[in-house]
């Protein structure tokens, strides 16, 4: 163990361990890499997105509110309502002012999640993309949550036999 020593202002010398050393701690190497782990889970989290199904118990339900909207993509309704206006999002209003998202409009923000949030795209670059070719993002969205529900069917059936 190494000591510090800590001239004061009266010319006092105080003797310190180095641990207690403010500024200077050393960084334990397994904590760095619970720390990567811990980043890469909650990456992996954000990036599945599922978007809600016609909805069994409700099936009346054709809108969603921005809160609701922030949860499934796991942002904050500033975020939401930053790219509403950006990317021009036609969504409908109350006499209150509160925002209702459909169904196809989930689809546009989650194309927009998925530049921005997972390609780090800038806005301008998403943007450019989403002018370029609008469909084939979408229907690569589309097939990717279509495979994923023929995945965990599969994985149902393969679990009963």
């Amino acid at each position: 163990m190494t000591v510090v020593k800590i001239l004061t202002l009266f010319g006092e010398e105080i003797i310190l361990p180095e641990q207690v050393r403010a500024g200077k701690k050393k960084r334990d190497k397994t904590v760095a890499s619970h720390d990567t782990e811990a980043e890469k889970t909650k990456l992996t989290q954000k990036s599945k997105i599922v978007l809600p199904q016609q909805d069994s118990t409700n099936p009346d339900k054709k809108y969603y509110t921005i809160g609701e909207v922030a949860d499934i993509f796991q942002l904050k309704t500033s975020n939401i309502r930053f790219w509403t206006n950006e990317f021009n999002i036609k969504v409908r209003t109350t006499k209150k002012g509160d925002r209702l998202y459909t169904l196809s409009q989930l689809e546009e923000l989650r194309t927009i999640y998925t530049l921005i949030k997972q390609r780090k795209f800038t806005i301008n670059g998403a943007k450019d993309v989403l002018k370029q070719s609008k469909t084939p993002l979408q229907e690569t969205h589309n097939l990717k949550q279509s495979l994923l529900q023929l995945r965990n069917l599969l994985m149902t059936l393969k679990g009963r036999i």
